[in-house]
């Protein structure tokens, strides 16, 4: 029998190689550029020699597992893909025993859990005394269902979620801001618009798009440049205001 259309979308792209590349090598004629190298920047940034017992909590192709090098690594996913260990029940759950992690990570996921307290609830079960989560999700992005999407998160509202869970001392981080998110936001939705039905408005919308896929791989090489500040920003529960417009929305908790 075949399985389930919304899942057989999951499952194909593990076996792309070029889906874990364009993470981990992102190139600036990716229309994701800017926020795949922001993403890929600061999961190296976390990344560790240490030998833990690891969990990619919803692992799809684990793009990040060479930053763990020395990593007792298990992948759970809602597929039954033979590389991973456990499968993601209904109910956002796995099979495993209180306090077996060192550390979960959770890389752009969570908008896609349909019930995220319980999930959050079960990073902080499955997490030894002392262990760590380093989740990441959108805050800015369009609707992209694998199969589902179900919510975004503000800095205030994943602070509040995560201390509903269990989780005390954690610092919040805002990935892919101001100009940056501005022109990641503009690429997608020009690309991705279908353009207006009278045909010389159809004609001059093709035309600016096709010029601007020209120009947006310097463009993006520009906003490195210039707006390379805007890459990573720790948000301080209380103090100066961050961007307003961002793409990610990160923890270490």
């Amino acid at each position: 029998m075949n399985k389930p259309a919304t899942v057989k979308n999951i499952k194909d792209p593990w076996g792309d190689p070029g889906l874990t590349q364009s993470k981990l090598f992102p190139v600036p004629s990716h229309k994701d550029y800017l926020h795949l190298v922001d993403l890929n920047d600061f999961m190296k940034s976390h990344g560790s020699s240490e030998a833990l017992t690891m969990l990619d909590y919803g692992a799809g192709s684990s793009p990040y597992k060479a930053y763990f090098p020395k990593a007792d690594y298990r992948g759970a996913d809602i597929t039954d893909a033979p590389t991973l260990c456990y499968k993601i029940k209904p109910d956002s759950t796995i099979n495993e025993v209180d306090e077996t992690f060192d550390l979960i990570i959770s890389t752009q996921v969570a908008e896609h859990v349909p019930n995220p307290e319980v999930y959050l609830k079960e990073c902080f079960r499955l997490l030894k005394p002392g262990g760590r989560l380093l989740l990441t999700t959108h805050g800015s992005w369009d609707e992209h269902g694998s199969p589902y999407d179900f919510q975004r998160w503000t800095d205030c509202g994943l602070r509040r979620d995560l201390r509903h869970a269990g989780f005390v001392d954690l610092d919040i981080y805002k990935l892919t801001c101001g100009m940056r998110a501005a022109m990641v936001i503009f690429t997608r939705s020009l690309i991705t618009t279908t353009p207006p039905s009278p045909k010389w408005q159809r004609i001059l919308f093709k035309a600016f798009r096709w010029g601007y896929c020209k120009l947006f791989p310097s463009i993006y090489r520009l906003a490195d440049r210039w707006f390379a500040v805007d890459k990573l920003v720790k948000v301080t529960e209380g103090g100066d205001p961050t961007p307003t417009w961002y793409i990610v929305i990160a923890t270490v908790a």
